[in-house]
């Protein structure tokens, strides 16, 4: 064995023998789904013994659709559920880092980061033939308690001088109470508070579960190591150390890679019940970061045009941040994320935003960056609950492009659904993975 395999190898077995042989909930994904779930539910039994482990391959999240969003947040959803995910994820902002605490007695951890929600609302905009979409729209937000305003293109050219509202009939914005964060910030306040609070955060890969009665008893994870000085994981050790652990319970929440733990578990390699996959896959989305000094100012919002393209300020230096998501036609061939397409940018979204607002003609592209969705193929939305044959598995994956905002409150409704037996602060049952056995779609028009 090399001087440099021996080093990895002797971090694999420090490591080793951090983790715990038994776990009361073992979590496969620590992207804002698993870690938001790991720290509400450490939250709730505190001091009661209860043991959590969180199973992440990558803690540099190098490739994780977490880290590697744009950091919105909105209630500007045309699904009860989805709305009041996106109230609750105002509120928990507003009151960070405190909201981070069950108990205001508890303790928040001393190096909590600045999540630094910005504060400049989503504007979607809406042409003739969508505006009784943007409505109906409006009125769910409305009766679920969201504070969103539409405009007519009158208001909407008084409010912002600098939009072009030609084509546009109205639109819908969200105000104070909508904008967006930093998301490895807010990724890494749930994962250091779920440390405090004693949840392990194994570095590897689920190899294999064990499974017997229709329950998983136990993994078998294969230990990465990791390099303290870098944060990097060391590939030379993958599957050179191989730790068995005995778990109760078993989370689903590894994004992309949903499908492929599911089946693991025997979800699309059995019959009946188990003959039903997990349909979540990786879709390549690209962001690009123009330069446009003359662009709009402090009084620009997250816009999204009738055509999807998006856009937004980011900081204060004229630049922004902007894309479009593709049809299933235009869909990127691959997954690489080091390939970018900037024929996409130069054919489908410039083309809109310099439409839009007319100072964008100018911009220049200084850099951009390709990430995956955890995208459901099935209707594009969460799947959240247990699994109606394997007893003591859950699922929370497949959030389509609006995980990094869901992360707070469908963490703490699972925190509810696993130790509790039920929904209580937001009935999230509707997005359960019996709507694929039933052969239904719950359907979102409010996609970006």
């Amino acid at each position: 064995m090399n001087v440099s395999k021996r080093k990895a190898q002797r971090m694999v077995n420090e490591v080793r023998r951090m983790y715990s042989t038994k776990y009361d909930l073992l979590i496969v994904g620590g992207g804002i789904m698993g870690a938001s779930t790991a720290h509400w539910i450490s939250q709730k039994t505190r001091g009661q013994g209860f043991k959590v482990g969180v199973v992440e391959p990558d803690p540099s999240y190098a490739t994780s659709a977490t880290t590697l969003s744009v950091g919105g947040l909105r209630q500007q959803f045309s699904l009860h559920e989805n709305v009041q995910i996106g109230i609750f994820a105002r509120d928990f902002m507003s009151g960070y880092p405190h909201s981070l605490l069950l108990d205001k007695s508890q303790e928040l951890h001393p190096d909590l980061p600045d999540v630094r929600f910005q504060r400049h609302g989503y504007l979607f905009l809406a042409s003739e033939a969508g505006q009784h979409i943007l409505e109906d729209n409006h009125r769910v937000q409305e009766e679920c308690g969201a504070r969103t305003r539409l405009l007519n293109a009158r208001q909407l050219a008084d409010t912002f001088k600098w939009l072009n509202t030609d084509g546009v009939v109205s639109g819908c914005y969200g105000g104070e109470d909508e904008g967006w964060f930093d998301p490895w910030a807010l990724l890494q306040a749930f994962k250091l508070q779920g440390i405090l609070q004693g949840v392990d955060y194994i570095c590897g890969s689920v190899k294999a579960f064990q499974i017997r009665e229709n329950k998983i008893y136990g993994a078998s994870i294969n230990l990465t190591a990791q390099d303290a000085s870098t944060n990097k994981t060391d590939d030379t050790a993958t599957g050179a150390d191989t730790i068995q652990v005995d778990c109760d319970n078993v989370l689903i929440a590894a994004g992309g890679d949903a499908g492929k733990v599911g089946r693991l578990a025997g979800m699309g390699e059995g019959t009946g019940i188990l003959a039903t996959p997990i349909p979540i896959e990786k879709r390549k989305r690209y962001v690009y970061v123009p330069h446009c000094p003359s662009g709009p100012g402090m009084d620009c919002p997250l816009v999204i045009d009738p055509t999807g393209v998006y856009f937004r300020r980011e900081g204060l230096g004229g630049n922004y941040l902007c894309g479009q998501s593709p049809t299933e036609e235009e869909e990127p061939a691959n997954t690489n994320l080091d390939e970018v397409d900037m024929d996409w940018f130069m054919e489908a979204v410039w083309p809109i935003m310099a439409h839009r607002a007319p100072a964008f003609e100018t911009l220049k592209v200084k850099t951009a960056w390709a990430g995956n969705y955890d995208y459901n193929v099935w209707d594009q939305n969460g799947i959240i609950g247990r699994h109606p044959q394997l007893g003591n598995v859950f699922m929370s994956c497949g959030f389509s492009g609006h995980g990094i905002q869901q992360g707070p409150a469908v963490g703490r409704a699972m925190s509810e659904l696993i130790l509790d037996g039920k929904f209580t602060n937001i009935d999230l049952s509707r997005f359960g993975f019996e709507r694929l056995l039933r052969n239904e779609k719950v359907l979102e028009r409010n996609i970006v």
